[in-house]
């Protein structure tokens, strides 16, 4: 009895270990060519658009027109608050949940694409 308690403790700690180890993005859909896309011309041109919402709402607006399904809420939640800001509506900024969502939007791209692995006019996307 002790050693089969031992062996359901060792197959326990070494199935947490691999769910912690392993890539969580591996079982999300891939991104479409057209979202990496999207998320690779934001950010490389979103330094250059401070100040500029109607351009960064743009930006956001592709993203959001094909972000997979796991995201498309957050893409959605984003956009919507980009343009409730561009028509001057400040209660957007600072607010938990649109940041949330901005950061899932993010994090997702970064990991889908690839973005910092590799450059897309290499990478076919």
């Amino acid at each position: 009895m002790r050693a089969l308690r031992s062996a359901i403790v060792l197959l326990l700690v070494a199935a947490g270990a691999a769910a912690c180890s392993g890539d969580s993005s591996a079982s999300l859909p891939k991104p479409t060519k057209a979202f990496c896309q999207a998320a690779y011309d934001y950010d490389t041109n979103l330094p250059k658009l401070v100040g500029k919402l109607a351009q960064q709402t743009a930006l956001v607006q592709k993203m959001a027109d094909h972000a997979p399904k796991d995201i498309a809420k957050d893409a959605q939640t984003y956009l919507d608050a980009m343009e409730r800001r561009a028509q001057g509506d400040k209660s957007v900024v600072d607010n938990p949940d649109i940041e949330r969502a901005v950061k899932n939007v993010e994090r997702r791209a970064a990991a889908g694409c690839k973005l910092y692995e590799q450059d897309p006019s290499n990478s076919g996307i």
